[in-house]
């Protein structure tokens, strides 16, 4: 088993990166890594990480957070993101793994593997902790954000997502929600009500809308939603984290299964560190740009779980 990781995607990259991806070697000895690093990284690399320096593959160029990925990738095709994928593609690599910018880490993944489908363009799938039970899935985080939401688009991805789900968590029958602005099934837009009427007609577990207001508290194991508001509802929950974090400074949370100590404890990005890309020809993962070396950790185990079903 072997994952190609981007070493300079991310806004603390390469130290966080290479920091998380030792531990995770440390851990899981029976995974092997491919460290793909820009030119600038290979003449800079500190002494701690030396020891690693046969597994690196370096490229010419890194992609910046900031970078408009099609103009990126146009004047940069030999950078350590689409190293990854090529990994990948070549069968070197069963996953890939950035946190990089998350634009280009899509575009490269649709061009350099190929589209399961080119009627339908790539979705994230995300998953949120949760208290005493397995990961919330939440699908799409973004990847669509600039794309009117499509019934047909997002009941195309829900048999990966379902699948992925099942054997990530062992799930038999994932139990699945839309997110939409009421329990109604009349509620929310037309393409909306057109994906409630596909999932009620099929075998997926279905089981109507969800409300904001029921997401942490919904039984159910995967919510789909449009990207746009997913990447929003996404970023909201993890500022959660911090704000409990503080509040634990002035109340006592030491006690056993404590919601508000999970809440400022486990209910943090780091605990998931990667998001599966769904809708391409090979396994993708994709952090958050902020991950610390703990995130990185986490989404590796995440790609070595991934890459085994």
């Amino acid at each position: 088993m072997k994952i190609a990781v981007d070493v300079n995607g991310g806004d603390k990259a390469p130290e966080a990166i290479l920091e998380g991806a030792v531990k995770f070697m440390s851990v899981h000895p029976e995974c092997g890594l491919i460290l793909c690093a820009d030119k600038q990284t290979k003449a800079n690399l500190p002494s701690k990480f030396q020891d690693y320096r046969n597994i690196f593959e370096f490229s010419e160029h890194s992609i910046g957070m900031n970078e408009t990925p099609a103009v990126s990738k146009k004047d940069k095709p030999d950078n350590t993101i689409s190293s990854c994928i090529k990994a990948v593609r070549e069968n070197r690599a069963d996953c890939a793994y950035s946190c990089g910018n998350s634009g280009a880490g899509i575009l490269n993944s649709a061009d350099i593997l190929g589209l399961k489908d080119r009627n339908f363009s790539p979705a994230l799938l995300s998953f949120i902790p949760m208290f005493e039970r397995e990961p919330l899935a939440l699908f799409d985080v973004g990847a669509l954000g600039n794309r009117n939401f499509s019934a047909d688009e997002y009941f195309f991805h829900i048999d990966e997502t379902y699948r992925v789900y099942k054997n990530l968590f062992g799930i038999e029958k994932p139990s699945v929600k839309l997110l939409n602005i009421g329990s109604e099934s009349w509620k929310g837009t037309p393409e909306h009500k057109k994906l409630y009427k596909m999932l009620e007609d099929s075998p997926y577990g279905f089981s109507g809308n969800l409300e904001g207001d029921g997401l942490l508290k919904t039984d159910a194991n995967i919510v789909i939603t449009g990207g746009f508001t997913g990447n929003i509802v996404l970023k909201l929950l993890e500022s959660f984290n911090g704000i409990f974090k503080d509040f634990r400074n002035f109340k006592d949370c030491q006690c056993d299964n404590n919601l508000l100590n999970f809440y400022s404890e486990n209910f943090s990005y780091e605990s998931v560190g990667a998001a599966v890309l769904l809708g391409v020809n090979g396994r993708i993962c994709i952090g958050h740009g902020k991950s610390s070396p703990e995130a990185v950790f986490s989404g590796l185990e995440l790609c070595l779980k991934y890459s085994k079903i």
